[in-house]
């Protein structure tokens, strides 16, 4: 009678194979659906169910490359529905997970420095007094609802910095510099002089000198864009770089969500500060070291655990955002790590596709999958995580 199979083009999977039903076949007709086919002979004509309600859907499928028609080479593509009835699903979740880590990985870039630079300095540093402001203001910032923060970085953040992105670049050299530099500065002030002052009131220079340092570099931006990248950042990144910038990337996300980040390890790092025996601050500084030896060559690696546990806290946090990313990317499930264009996270996207999902069907079962990777991302990296906080704490206990 010979044989039948099913092959499924795109995956280039054999999804069955087996014993024709109809002596000598000349033709086969699968239904619209793909539910059933028609097999006939000159004498024959019979009807076979198929059971195969997810043939788009395979390992290979999910988190490798498929030539899909009318593309010129096999590609990494996420795109659930189309505009007409002969679409075929597109459902790699690869693009979603490397949106999700880039989303992560430019936040964090954000918000770690800042966040536990600060909470070392107002820990060791400032007055308690003045501790009392910084921290519960700090805090608060954790209260901002997410799609106020998406709302803001989407429609003010994106078009300012896309005019200004020049500006941002000068900030990230010039700020360091002129808080160093005032710093600096503070120290050769006469003993007399800030022996007047509670320990910490250099805070307000540092803060001027932010604010100083932040107008120079937005008043200097067109010029610095016309001396180093000939009148426009954007024709000269496409030009020396082939990358495009889109308004809507993965810089404006950074610093909304690290917005949101910083709070969580700034309130975390500084009790870790906080919390390391006084003892070993006082016989640092009884032994000859300054304070500034002291909080880097005792207080910081004594801190470490607490420290690292804040940053994965932190970086729980960014993973799992959803509105923020939303609604400050342009929502492109694209595979580039360019920090100039968008990208799609594996929470926003079931937040986008969930409500058309069919219930039961390939989409709906491939977005649950999803979710799962993201609970299953999120786990190992916290184990992960737990291990070596554990393994600081007893490494630094016996101090």
């Amino acid at each position: 009678g010979g044989a039948l199979g099913l092959y499924f083009s795109t995956s280039q999977r054999t999804l069955w194979r087996g014993p024709s039903p109809v002596a000598e076949a000349t033709a086969m007709l699968i239904s619209p659906k793909g539910n059933g086919a028609f097999i006939a002979s000159a004498r024959e004509l019979a009807y076979v169910e198929i059971d195969n309600p997810h043939p788009e859907v395979s390992w290979r499928a999910l988190f490798g490359k498929v030539w899909f028609e009318g593309y010129q080479k096999p590609e990494y593509v996420w795109q659930s529905t189309g505009g007409t009835d002969d679409f075929e699903a597109k459902l790699s979740l690869t693009p979603l997970i490397v949106g999700t880590l880039k989303g992560t990985v430019y936040s964090l870039l954000i918000a770690i420095p800042l966040a536990i630079l600060g909470a070392m300095f107002a820990s060791q540093f400032l007055h308690p007094k003045v501790l009392g402001y910084v921290k519960p203001t700090v805090e608060i910032m954790a209260a901002l609802p997410s799609v106020v923060l998406g709302f803001l970085a989407g429609l003010w953040l994106a078009p300012a910095l896309e005019q200004a992105f020049p500006a941002l670049v000068l900030a990230i050299v010039v700020l360091p510099l002129l808080v160093w530099a005032t710093g600096l500065a503070w120290q050769r002030v006469p003993r007399r002089i800030r022996g007047r002052y509670p320990a910490g009131s250099e805070i307000v220079l540092y803060l001027l000198a932010v604010a100083l340092g932040t107008w120079l570099c937005i008043e200097l931006s067109a010029g610095f864009e016309r001396l180093a990248f000939g009148g426009s950042f954007q024709a000269w990144l496409l030009e020396a770089t082939g990358l495009r910038y889109d308004q809507r990337n993965a810089v404006v996300v950074g610093l909304a969500m690290g917005f949101a980040v910083i709070p969580i390890i700034f309130a975390i790092s500084e009790d870790a500060f906080s919390n390391v025996p006084r003892n070993l601050v006082a016989g640092s500084l009884a032994l000859g070291a300054n304070r500034g030896q002291t909080v880097t060559r005792v207080v910081l690696p004594t801190a470490s655990p607490g420290i690292f546990s804040a940053v994965m806290i932190g970086f729980g946090r960014a993973i799992g955002e959803t509105m923020i990313v939303l609604m400050a990317t342009g929502n492109t499930p694209i595979l580039d790590l360019s920090a100039f264009n968008g990208f799609r996270t594996l929470s926003a996207n079931i937040a986008v596709e969930i409500p058309e999902a069919p219930h039961g069907g390939t989409l709906y079962r491939a977005l649950f999958l999803a979710a799962l990777l993201l609970f299953v991302l999120t786990f190992l990296v916290n184990t992960a995580a737990e291990l070596v906080r554990q393994r600081l704490r007893r490494k630094y206990a016996q101090l």
